[in-house]
């Protein structure tokens, strides 16, 4: 039996934004998901964010950028898959930029759009 570990918290941030722009955001196509699927979304996500980033030992200045800019980023793109959601560039902001660090989630969500602070610890 293995034991589940809560992601970080600055995983969880990130995904929960991301999810967030699935239900209500400004996409382009405007497609709408339930509350329930951004909710598994957000889950595979945050579990992803917390993989690359390395929970075990995460380094101070480690980063991590996820964008959605004429493509979706392979982490939306695999977080998607394994909740099992057809999710593509068009269902997400395009031109926006997500920088996770260590106790600090940025976004800039559009074309030239000012850096906005998603959490900090």
């Amino acid at each position: 039996m293995t034991l589940s570990v809560a992601p970080s918290p600055e995983a969880s941030a990130a995904a929960r934004w991301w999810a967030n722009k699935l239900t209500n955001g400004k996409a382009m196509l405007r497609r709408r998901f339930t509350p329930d699927q951004a909710h598994r979304f957000a889950a595979a996500l945050a579990e992803l964010i917390d993989q690359r980033l390395g929970r075990e030992a995460p380094q101070q200045g480690s980063a991590l950028t996820i964008d959605c800019d004429y493509r979706l980023h392979p982490l939306l793109a695999e977080a998607a898959w394994r909740s099992g959601l057809l999710v593509s560039m068009w269902d997400l902001p395009m031109r926006t930029y997500m920088r996770i660090n260590p106790g600090r989630v940025t976004v800039s969500e559009g074309y030239r759009a000012p850096e906005e602070i998603v959490w900090a610890a």
